[in-house]
């Protein structure tokens, strides 16, 4: 079973992975601005198809491998384990090392055929988008939070009655394998992991909040509607992921002060359903939003603008085509140049702390348990 399942992540990567290409919008070609006018040329095509190609093959040799290897010599569940670690993490490398590829090509193929040149850079401003936002409430975010205070002095309450043991780690089965010493700060580091999540997923909802909108000038209203969209359906996404994590997590702290409502089929199922709910998410968003809500259907578009106008062209701001960085850009979220979601602006300095002190925070917990 436990094959079957990484077997099942590594495969959801790499379809997620190769098909990238057709979930982004056609005026950015692998972290590249593409004026609209050359967004179909058949060499962008081309391109775009011959990664989904490399990536996917590749990808599927690598996990026909790995099943048989993990079928065939009947592995221990740490070597299992490790091994698959591994083949994960090549799994995404390869994806990246290509995509790293193929944003050079576009990138030099911009500069050779030029583009830019003789072209009127247009950056369109809604005075009125912040007011048509329809993101969840914060304080929405805000209740789970509470209930993880609240789980928190709980656990403070009953610290007396809980064993001298406890679990600290959980295996691939879902049953823990590693057990510390009970003192107050490992029997709320679990609650305080996911207080931290929590919060990450709350800064995400509201950074969306107060960043600029990539509003294309050649299709203004369906470039809004568009961008709405996409905060709307990422502000739920958001709290969609907090929901689920908060199950997940506070189940298995519960389950470490009161052992009687554990079983190891719970303790088997619990991570399995919460991988299979995260995917099946992941993927409506995708397919449903695509990267800046370039899917999102639009009736009555506007009146296209001429071959003379482009977007403000901010290749320059974006490192590889995946780390953005402009000082003057006053938004810390920023909507990602290639794949489907938000980055950070790391030009600026609260993008390191909102990025550093809770990853600081997780790692500090899991190396003093």
């Amino acid at each position: 079973m436990i094959i079957l399942l990484f077997g099942f992540i590594l495969l959801f990567i790499t379809v997620l992975q190769a098909f990238m290409p057709t979930f982004l919008k056609q005026t950015e070609a692998f972290g590249v601005y593409v004026p609209e006018q050359y967004a179909k040329e058949e060499i962008i095509l081309r391109m775009k198809k011959r990664y989904t190609v490399v990536v996917f093959t590749t990808d599927l040799v690598i996990l026909a491998a790995y099943l048989l290897w993990a079928l065939t010599q009947n592995p221990t569940e740490e070597i299992l384990a490790l091994i698959s670690m591994g083949v994960l993490f090549t799994t995404l490398f390869i994806g990246i090392a290509y995509y790293f590829i193929m944003h050079v090509r576009v990138k030099q193929l911009k500069e050779e055929q030029k583009w830019m040149s003789n072209k009127k850079e247009v950056r369109v401003v809604d005075l009125q988008f912040q007011k048509k936002l329809q993101l969840i409430p914060r304080v929405v975010f805000i209740i789970p939070m509470i209930v993880t205070v609240g789980l928190i002095l709980y656990t403070f309450m009953k610290y007396p009655d809980m064993p001298d043991l406890i679990p600290t780690h959980w295996g691939p089965s879902g049953q823990p394998d590693a057990f510390s010493e009970k003192t107050y700060f490992r029997v709320i580091s679990l609650p305080v992991i996911l207080l931290v999540m929590q919060g990450m997923f709350l800064m995400m909802s509201e950074g969306m909040r107060f960043s600029g909108a990539k509003i294309n000038p050649a299709n203004k209203k369906t470039s809004v509607v568009q961008q709405l969209a996409f905060r709307k359906y990422s502000s739920w996404f958001a709290l969609f992921i907090t929901i689920i994590v908060t199950l997940l997590l506070g189940y298995l702290h519960l389950q470490t002060i009161h052992p009687e409502i554990s079983s190891s089929w719970i303790m088997f199922s619990l991570p399995l359903v919460f991988l299979v709910s995260t995917f099946i998410g992941v993927a409506i968003y995708t397919i449903k939003v695509g990267q800046n809500g370039s899917r999102i259907k639009v009736n009555g578009e506007s009146v296209r603008l001429e071959n003379a106008i482009a977007a403000v062209n901010d290749d320059k701001y974006w490192k590889g085509g995946m780390f953005y960085m402009n000082k003057d850009d006053p938004s810390i979220l920023v909507e990602k140049r290639f794949g489907v979601g938000w980055t950070l602006n790391f030009a600026k300095p609260l993008s390191w702390i909102v990025f550093l002190v809770p990853l600081f925070i997780i790692l500090a917990i899991a190396f003093l348990l």
